[in-house]
């Protein structure tokens, strides 16, 4: 059904890689010029993000790219190098490359996905060269897309999560830059703050805020867990799946290029990223998780719709891959209510 409702161009989607053959490449992209690759990873050049570009850095000399990597550890500094032609190419989160390229970005959206499989069959979706088209907008092209987890709700008080109603007033750190956390936030009636990504999780730890939205790895490795002592707990509905994205400032890199990595991250880099993913859940110990099931599951789910419908109406996602996202949901579970109803693009069975 997928295959098919994605199979004209207009409807295709993708995320594949091809360089033409050395003597077909255009001059300013000449295989002895080096290319800057900024990667941002919040723990730097320790952490997984960066060490999980390394084959691809290895992999893009064979295809006679040279790239010279360099970590950021603040995001917005690496989009706005990126912007400013400082970076030919960038590492940064899906949330952040709806900026760039709004199609791939929404892939990060707002209830959008809520299983590993389903994030597979989006990956290979976009990952398939039907979908070249669509990874590109104005100078910028999306050369490959890895999973970095799902996004869960932390809260310094597990009662808190026990219902919708229980967030309103509470105060929630969203990022400066995310129109769907802010707009996510007024839905359920809280108080969103604005952070940023190396503000959030101290405001989170010392009481600024009540709630955080962050994946599995931020547990640990910013210290999430200082918030939850004693009483917190991290709700497990899944709020989000996040990306992590290859822009590329397309001039800068030979025709096709972007085509060939696309093919290249989906084959070679999406296992390895994955299990860092998983190994990143099992941290967190058990007794911190909040279950959301049965009649909270269906007002989280129908909160989600109402905000991605909001968002639809400001076209602040992709109409293309919202609608995509919610034919993934709904093969995956054809009973949910969201099926039948006319919204994001339509009824789906």
């Amino acid at each position: 059904m997928l295959k098919k409702r994605f199979a004209t161009p207009l409807g295709s989607l993708a995320l594949a890689a091809g360089v033409l053959l050395a003597g077909a490449m255009n001059p300013a992209a000449a295989q002895d010029k080096s290319r800057s690759l900024c990667v941002y990873d919040p723990i730097g050049a320790n952490g997984f993000i960066y060490q999980s570009f390394q084959d691809y850095v290895v992999q893009a000399r064979s295809w006679g790219i040279k790239l010279d990597m360099k970590a950021y550890t603040s995001e917005e500094v690496a989009a706005k190098d990126l912007k400013a032609g400082k970076c030919d190419m960038a590492g940064i989160t899906g949330v952040r490359a709806i900026h760039f390229v709004k199609f791939s970005g929404s892939l990060d959206m707002a209830g959008g996905l809520q299983t590993y499989e389903q994030e597979k069959k989006a990956i290979q979706i976009v990952s398939s060269p039907k979908a070249a088209e669509h990874m590109q907008e104005g100078p910028y092209e999306v050369a490959g897309v890895v999973p970095l987890g799902k996004a869960f709700l932390f809260s310094r008080d597990k009662a808190w999560l026990g219902s919708i109603d229980q967030l309103a007033g509470h105060k929630i750190a969203v990022m400066n830059y995310d129109k769907q956390a802010s707009t996510l936030a007024n839905v359920a009636g809280a108080s969103p703050v604005g952070a940023t990504i190396a503000s959030f999780g101290p405001m989170f730890n010392n009481g600024s805020v009540d709630l955080a939205y962050a994946p599995s790895f931020a547990y640990n490795a910013l210290e999430l867990y200082k918030g939850l002592k004693p009483d917190g707990g991290i709700a497990d509905f899944v709020l989000g799946m996040l990306s992590g994205q290859i822009v590329i400032r397309k001039d800068e890199f030979p025709d096709g290029f972007g085509q060939k990595s696309r093919t290249w991250v989906a084959n070679n880099m999406y296992a390895s990223t994955m299990r860092r993913v998983r190994s990143a859940d099992k941290e967190i110990p058990d007794e911190k998780w909040v279950h959301i099931s049965g009649e909270r599951s269906g007002n989280y789910r129908e909160m989600f719709r109402n905000t991605r419908e909001d968002l639809w109406d400001q076209g602040w996602y992709s109409h293309k891959m919202q609608h995509l996202l919610k034919k993934i949901r709904c093969d995956t579970d054809p009973g949910l209510a969201e099926c039948s109803l006319d919204s994001e693009g339509g009824a789906v069975n």
